[in-house]
């Protein structure tokens, strides 16, 4: 009994750490940005964007190689750990693409001001960055397409839902929700019931109307592949699924190859309909 007891309690006290510091083990910022566009070779410009009361958000702006106005604008949401410095080789290669990107620090990651990141702020973050292109740069919403990489996918979602309609929504390597993740890291855990950053992606996904692509590599360790393949059977209307051979978490855009940049390019005549 004295060992059963020591063991509710150990458990108990697991239960409390990982409810009271669920933000801290799902958000790994860092403040130093150690890499931009202009070590690649990238044109890009600093940007600057208010949120809240007295926060701002870092950004960069890549411009498209083409004089000639871009039938899209990509508005990236990047993951849940670093800070931009760590996407430079990825905007790279979604840069061939051809179309401008916005990318964005959250608040409370790399030279982004503000508090410590959470759910509601990320989405937040979202919308100012949405806002900023439609009223300060005067992109209509129907040419932006949202495109966001592991978490960042949760805040595509969200931001889709409450903004637009954008012109397409692409997800790579984007989990079903957070209490799905957390269930695979902790079995023996009751995450439902101690989870608040939920990240619900899966039971949001069916509530949008727009073209979407879903991208995944099939060899993440990270987020399971599958969890892709549920959220484009959730998903309505015009869906692309890109699943790549060999590629990790990270790699997935990057690798894809063909399939991608067909999926790409219809995703940007559409928006220059």
């Amino acid at each position: 009994m004295a060992a059963a007891g020591i063991a509710a309690v150990v458990y108990a006290g697991a239960c409390a750490y990982l409810w009271k510091e669920q933000r801290q083990l799902i958000f790994w910022p860092q403040a130093v940005v150690v890499r931009t566009p202009a070590d690649v070779g990238m044109e890009f410009r600093e940007v600057s964007i208010p949120v809240g009361e007295r926060s701002t958000l870092y950004a960069w702006w890549l411009p498209a190689d083409s004089l000639q106005t871009a039938a899209a604008v990509l508005l990236y949401l990047r993951g849940n750990d670093g800070n931009l410095g760590q996407e430079v080789d990825r905007l790279q290669a979604l840069h061939r693409h051809g179309l401008p990107i916005l990318a964005i620090d959250y608040r409370g990651y790399g030279r982004s001001s503000g508090p410590p990141p959470s759910e509601a702020q990320i989405y937040e973050d979202a919308i100012a960055a949405w806002d900023y292109l439609v009223r300060t740069q005067g992109v209509a919403p129907g040419r932006i397409v949202i495109y966001g990489h592991s978490l960042g996918g949760a805040v595509a979602t969200e931001l889709a839902l409450r903004r637009g309609p954008a012109c397409g929504v692409v997800l790579e390597g984007t989990f079903t929700s957070m209490s799905e993740m957390g269930r695979l890291e902790y079995p023996w855990i009751p995450v439902d019931w101690l989870l608040h950053e939920r990240f619900d992606t899966l039971n949001k996904i069916g509530r949008l109307d727009l073209p979407m692509v879903f991208v995944h590599g099939m060899a993440d360790r990270e987020v399971p592949p599958a969890m892709t393949e549920r959220l484009y059977r959730a998903a309505h209307r015009d869906k692309q699924l890109v699943m790549v051979k060999g590629a990790g978490h990270e790699q997935a855009m990057p690798m894809a190859g063909e399939p991608m940049v067909k999926a790409m390019a219809n995703l940007a005549r559409a928006c220059g309909r």
